[in-house]
């Protein structure tokens, strides 16, 4: 995406939870996760605080209205896991064991009794969806819709306003030093950092609803290789189209 479109407002929000499962979408029987939730991820959790019907919301949050960065902590020490999940479809009675399936399940987890947590930035189009507008004021007074989660509906997320960037306090970038949020693979010219955490996952971006006769189905139409520092370090080299915040640590971040 290019950092350079027209966002009035950065919002810089706390996600945090205790396990996640944001599903590979090449995965099958064994069902693997994403180090970060990807793009598409942070757009339903927006969808249901705004509680906008399912697959209803794929234009009113493209890249184009809003912006969406995410950076993992400093010292943050994820880690996956496998667990074997049993499933039953509803029309089974739940003691019937001839109708289980099992299917290995890959939990992301945080290490040290520490929570789970990314700081996620939103950059908003002032009017140009008048349901973002309200998203701001229901973050701040926790009225979260349909509520937050991190993947799966069994997997209760927070989320919390920390700052609130003005057009005036944030400016684009062609070209960067540092960055200190996930980005894409493009954006990447030169790595200069010898002690690094670095991890590499291609994640569907965008979604959009397509119709084929009678029916109706969600492709994804925008892919990226994401390339992350998954101990939250800050990652120098060269690095183009960023936004640099205006805070004390001048932080720079790429909207996927």
């Amino acid at each position: 995406m290019n950092a350079s479109k027209n966002f009035d407002t950065i919002l810089e929000l706390r996600l945090s939870g205790n396990l996640a499962h944001f599903r590979k979408f090449y995965t099958n029987a064994s069902s693997l996760s994403y180090t970060i939730p990807p793009r598409t991820a942070i757009c339903g959790l927006v969808a249901s605080i705004l509680m906008l019907p399912r697959d209803s919301y794929y234009q009113t949050l493209c890249s184009e209205n809003l912006g969406v960065g995410i950076r993992i902590p400093e010292g943050t020490e994820h880690r996956k896991q496998f667990f074997t999940m049993n499933y039953v479809g509803d029309e089974k009675n739940i003691n019937d064991v001839s109708g289980h399936k099992q299917c290995r399940l890959e939990l992301l987890m945080a290490s040290k009794e520490q929570k789970l947590s990314w700081t996620i930035y939103l950059g908003i189009r002032q009017g140009a969806e008048p349901a973002l507008d309200s998203l701001e004021a229901r973050i701040r007074a926790q009225s979260l819709g349909f509520d937050v989660y991190l993947g799966q509906r069994q997997f209760r997320a927070e989320i919390e306003l920390l700052r609130k960037f003005s057009k005036a306090d944030f400016s684009v970038l062609d070209t960067s030093e540092y960055v200190d949020s996930v980005l894409s693979k493009d954006q990447i010219a030169e790595l200069d950092s010898s002690s690094f955490h670095i991890n590499i996952e291609r994640m569907p971006l965008e979604q959009a609803l397509e119709t084929k006769g009678k029916s109706s189905y969600r492709r994804s139409v925008r892919f990226a290789d994401v390339v992350m520092e998954t101990s939250g370090q800050r990652l120098r080299g060269q690095f183009s189209d960023l936004i640099e915040l205006q805070n004390e640590e001048k932080t720079r971040i790429s909207f996927l």
